[in-house]
């Protein structure tokens, strides 16, 4: 891999506590099937979930885009309402105003060193070349994600979800597939608040979001991160087009 932009350096030197746990990134312990993942129940500090309530209370309401798109060579259609906050490995200075002091820190954390050397700890890849993307996620009734897996770019994802009331009912759960069928799921993951999941990207990671149900009274809130490799083939490795239709 290249050299990357630089991550920002440690930041926890101004006497605030840190947001994330990084001791408990660390010690995730990765699935090996169908492919590399992990459901992480907590990797916010703070006592008795209160820093997670916070991020959830506190989750970004303005300067959101609605995106909808079909991926014509891989057949991948979704609905998403997204605030970017990190791009080319630094936080986006537009998106700040959207933004408590809190999640302000928790996005300067997720563009450091620390965080860095953590999910590659955690996971075994090598990201020192990687710059992150992340981006605060909004899904509406009726909002979705098809069966797909992420572009070969995409070394590794991790998400956190921050709703702390998720009836069944409402659907719209994180599958883990184990091909590109939507009902081969061998987990289904429901986005409580402060919880994580880590994916390591493969040919075989396929994964979708079932639509949020028009019973939801609430959006489901996600938080995205991507490692991203500059200097990776993004065609390698793709489905035909149409092929997990």
């Amino acid at each position: 891999m290249t050299d990357g932009p630089r991550p920002t350096d440690t930041l926890w030197s101004d006497g605030y506590d840190p947001v994330l746990d990084l001791s408990a990134l660390r010690r995730a312990e990765l699935t090996e099937r169908p492919y590399r993942w992990a459901e992480l129940p907590d990797t916010l500090r703070g006592a008795q979930g209160r820093t997670a309530h916070r991020l959830e209370t506190e989750f970004p309401t303005r300067g959101f885009r609605l995106t909808e798109r079909t991926d014509r060579e891989t057949g991948k259609t979704y609905r998403t309402r997204n605030l970017p906050l990190i791009a080319q490995g630094r936080p986006v200075a537009g998106s700040r105003f959207a933004l408590s002091p809190l999640w302000r820190r928790l996005v300067d954390e997720l563009a450091s060193s620390d965080y860095r050397a953590a999910v590659a700890e955690a996971t075994g890849c090598r990201l020192e070349g990687c710059f992150i993307e992340a981006r605060a996620v909004r899904y509406g009734p009726g909002y979705w994600i098809s069966p797909h897996t992420d572009r070969p770019d995409k070394v590794v994802t991790q998400l956190w979800y921050f709703n702390s009331q998720w009836p069944a009912n409402w659907q719209g759960t994180l599958r883990i597939l184990g091909s590109p069928a939507p009902d081969d799921v061998r987990a289904e993951i429901t986005p409580h608040q402060g919880s994580s999941v880590l994916l390591v990207r493969s040919g075989q990671s396929w994964h979708c979001v079932t639509p949020v149900s028009a019973d939801a009274s609430q959006d489901r809130r996600t938080l995205l991160l991507h490692f991203v490799d500059p200097a990776a083939d993004t065609t390698a490795g793709r489905p035909a087009p149409g092929a997990h239709k």
